[in-house]
């Protein structure tokens, strides 16, 4: 056997015992694994803490009430001193530098966390869908943004009487709206001069 034959013999087995390494090294580069979907984090309530009376006695049925929690970031809410309502569901007004909205109370059924459709028909034939949230213990919280607050809630200040439904959840009851706008327009000021930096 020649020279050249030799050499090629020894060239190609050379490349055999470098290749079959970088073969193994590019299949385990290839191969990829897929990491496991990381839990989704636990659903978080709304903030809460004691509150100070914002006015000095309830009016309307409704008493508003500044909080501060240990976030230090302060809302108000105004809650009906004595809920009139059929079924125990109840409703919370809460107003807040970037978010605002409602709390609806009395809805056991609700998931922490879950989001629900809702819809509002007032007394007066308006509706409204709304986008709720489950929270942890019961009750649905509807966020709105707090430069549309008013605007968005005026149906809730106008009307004397609300039922709520949810296609998930049926029926969850009505609640008389007597006095509601005063709370609304109350926990909005109390946002401006408490929670507004």
């Amino acid at each position: 056997m020649d020279r050249q034959h030799l050499g090629r013999r020894r060239f190609g087995l050379g490349n055999a015992r470098l290749t079959a390494p970088l073969v193994l090294l590019a299949l385990a580069a290839c191969q990829t694994t897929v990491a496991p979907t990381p839990a989704p984090p636990a659903p978080r309530g709304l903030e809460s803490a004691a509150g100070q009376p914002f006015r000095s006695a309830p009016r309307s049925g409704w008493a508003v009430t500044i909080h501060k929690p240990g976030s230090g970031r302060t809302y108000c809410q105004a809650a009906r001193a004595a809920e009139e309502s059929d079924g125990g569901l109840g409703m919370v007004f809460r107003t807040a530098t970037a978010e605002s909205g409602f709390t609806l109370t009395g809805v056991t059924a609700a998931t922490p966390g879950e989001r629900y459709e809702l819809t509002a028909s007032f007394d007066q034939g308006a509706k409204l869908m709304l986008g709720a949230r489950g929270l942890p213990g019961g009750g649905l919280y509807v966020s709105v943004p707090t430069k549309t607050y008013l605007e968005e809630l005026a149906p809730f200040a106008r009307g004397k009487r609300v039922t709520f439904r949810s296609a998930t959840l049926g029926d969850l009851g009505s609640l008389a709206l007597s006095g509601s706008s005063w709370a609304i327009n109350a926990s909005d000021e109390c946002r401006i001069l408490h929670a507004d930096p």
